[in-house]
């Protein structure tokens, strides 16, 4: 008798186990037929982050920006390359957010400004970087992939320095910290306590607070979509609203503060 007591409790148990298993997963429910659908990547603080408010700075502008435009969205977190790939398809009515390249350009339209990256520049410990005079000639180290903006161009231009390239934003941190390169870009916010993952292997280098640019990022939608332009129009016309209504600088105030909280 015992035994099958002890048996039902540990079936019991197991059952529970698994109900709060899923429980505390809270499956994103699937896209209603009357929603907008859109894309973004993830872990690109503050602009992207599962784990702050909303979902990142960008995420919460876009979201008010379509609360104003009367429109339902469903925003997809999916990798950055698939999601980009899907929208320039005209899967998904539009992404965000990124940096205006000339040749993104002959394929997307872009909206006006959502967000801006301060830009900064890490060395090595070794480097000694007093003014950005001190990095004329020096390797820079960039991912595979990375889109330069015009600004980071003309710096590296004025500055001659020269290009590797390695796998990932990581990779190129390991080049400097053993010397292999003696620069790589980085967004002016990662330095903070936000980003422990990150400052994991940012202790083998220095970030030097120097401002090297200010990158914006927008809201794109693909030229395949028929109403592309129109859509954009709409959003822009969204956007400034919220700018007028102080709405936007609410939430920028919000998000700036937890950017820079040290």
């Amino acid at each position: 008798m015992k035994k099958c007591v002890l048996i039902k409790l540990i079936l019991l148990c197991l059952g529970l186990s698994s109900y709060f298993s899923v429980a505390e997963q809270h499956p994103k429910p699937p896209p209603l037929d009357s929603d907008t659908l859109l894309t973004t990547g993830s872990s690109y603080f503050p602009y992207v982050d599962k784990d702050a408010q909303d979902g990142g700075w960008s995420v919460s502008l876009v979201k008010a920006v379509f609360k104003h435009m009367n429109t339902p969205i469903y925003i997809d977190i999916l990798p950055w390359q698939r999601g980009y790939k899907w929208a320039l398809e005209g899967k998904y009515q539009g992404t965000f957010p990124y940096v205006h390249t000339d040749e993104r350009a002959k394929s997307f339209i872009y909206s006006k400004r959502i967000n801006s990256i301060p830009v900064r520049i890490y060395t090595s410990k070794e480097m000694k970087v007093n003014t950005l005079a001190d990095v004329t000639g020096a390797r820079l180290c960039l991912p595979y992939g990375y889109s330069l903006s015009s600004e980071q161009s003309e710096f590296i231009n004025a500055y001659k320095l020269s290009v590797q390239r390695a796998v990932d934003a990581r990779g190129c941190i390991v080049q400097v910290s053993k010397g292999w390169g003696d620069i790589g870009f980085t967004n002016g916010y990662l330095k903070r306590d936000h980003n422990s993952k990150l400052l994991e292997v940012f202790d083998s280098v220095s970030i030097i607070d120097i401002p090297v640019a200010t990158i914006p990022l927008y809201y794109i939608v693909s030229k395949e979509l028929e109403n592309a332009q129109a859509h954009i129009d709409e959003f822009n016309a969204a956007l400034a609203l919220i700018e007028q209504s102080g709405e936007r600088g609410q939430i920028d105030a919000r998000f700036e503060a937890i950017a820079n909280q040290k």
